[in-house]
């Protein structure tokens, strides 16, 4: 299947694609992709640090890992939503159980996907949870 297709920038969101992930290498790869396209990106290597950034309220689009020290994503997202922050959130894993993805579900995850994905699939998500809130 083709690449999906660079946007003009006057069709991009203003708002920034927040990336947790605490695998430094999955951030700077996922970054670079996500800039190629047009997309802002803010990138941080916890959940703690997402949650220590004003940023986190503005944000067009989450895309965290499940699977970290300390906050899992599930535990970020639910303390967004005690904070009344509502964002549209790609979680990504390697292994999620039953009971994982209930709660995902209960939370309002929008999409979950499992790793390794394919590129195009992650863009063409934050394309369409993003256009849809500008």
């Amino acid at each position: 299947m083709p690449v999906p297709s660079v946007r003009r920038p006057s069709e991009q969101t203003h708002q920034p694609i927040c990336i947790v992930d605490d695998d430094e290498s999955v951030v700077d790869s996922l970054k670079v992709l996500l800039e190629i396209f047009g997309f802002d990106v803010q990138s941080y290597g916890s959940g703690a640090e997402f949650l220590a950034d004003d940023r986190r309220r503005t944000a067009g689009c989450l895309v965290i890992d499940q699977h970290m020290p300390g906050m899992n994503g599930l535990d970020v997202v639910d303390c967004l939503q005690r904070e009344g922050v509502r964002l549209p959130t790609i979680l990504i894993s390697g292994r999620l159980d039953a009971n994982t993805k209930e709660r995902a579900t209960n939370l309002g995850v929008t999409k979950i996907i499992d790793k390794p994905f394919v590129a195009r699939r992650l863009v063409e998500l934050i394309r369409t949870t993003t256009l849809g809130r500008n």
